[in-house]
């Protein structure tokens, strides 16, 4: 249970910096992106404490059942916005992210999916192979909200309906900058975290149910990153493609693991 109460403090903080961030919004105040930061990071300094605890109770990395994993994929968001987003005072991209993180963690609390399931005998490479790609779709999910961004940005100055708080958005260039090294710094994850995992399955038979998804994944990731100089895409379009992407990644997940034999998910 105490473990678990930080969890819900780092939903709390989350919650606080959405509050935030609308009030600026609403005031078009300044300091208060500065404040969204700083609530943010205190969410995910709660969000580790929940990790560590749990990782030292349970003797292992916690991303053995759904509630660990959205608990790690909430982490890795926060990460990726205060690693990318922040260093560009891209509060708006924060305010955005938190009342994701704030339902993710608060959904894991409420919903009956925290059931231990011990970590095959792979030792520390399988815990890596996890985490470096929860931290690629993390990426991806920091992307997709900076994507909704410059859709909504581009669309309202075609539009020509330019009202006061538009002006508190970040300018377009540094979206597309955000964009850019999220797609490159995720793809790079994804293939870390994929390469580990090939070499596990060497020890046992292929989850082909796993691979193939995990594969197109992989292959969205690169479309994605080589769009706008290889297949000369438009802004417009990568950033739908991160959208659309990171929904696909969302939807699937679940369902591929609960068919994967070596992934399942015990509820």
């Amino acid at each position: 249970m105490g473990e678990r109460l930080w969890l819900g403090v780092a939903g709390l903080f989350a919650f606080l910096g959405a509050l935030r961030g609308a009030y600026r919004f609403g005031s078009r105040a300044n300091r208060a992106g500065r404040l969204v930061d700083l609530f943010l990071l205190a969410a995910w300094g709660s969000q580790t404490l929940f990790l560590y605890l749990r990782g030292r109770t349970i003797g292992h990395c916690p991303i053995t059942n759904l509630l660990e994993t959205i608990a790690f994929l909430g982490w890795a968001l926060l990460l990726m916005y205060l690693l990318v987003g922040s260093a560009y005072r891209l509060s708006v991209l924060g305010f955005c992210t938190a009342p994701v993180v704030a339902l993710l963690n608060f959904a894991a609390l409420i919903a009956p999916i925290d059931r231990a399931k011990p970590l095959p005998k792979l030792g520390w490479p399988l815990e890596v192979h996890g985490t470096v790609l929860l931290l690629a779709y993390g990426a991806l999910g920091i992307g997709a909200v900076a994507g909704l961004l410059y859709l909504f940005e581009d669309r309202t100055l075609k539009s020509r309906r330019v009202a006061g708080w538009f002006y508190t958005f970040p300018a377009l260039g540094d979206l597309l900058v955000v964009q850019r090294r999220l797609l490159h710094l995720g793809f790079i994850l994804l293939t870390a975290g994929l390469l580990v995992g090939v070499l596990l399955s060497e020890r046992g038979s292929w989850d082909w149910v796993k691979l193939f998804w995990s594969l197109g994944v992989w292959l969205l990731y690169l479309v994605l990153a080589c769009a706008r100089g290889v297949l000369g895409w438009s802004q417009r379009r990568v950033a739908q493609g991160m959208v659309w992407g990171f929904l696909f990644v969302m939807l699937t997940f679940w369902l591929i693991n609960s068919w994967s034999r070596a992934h399942q998910f015990r509820m």
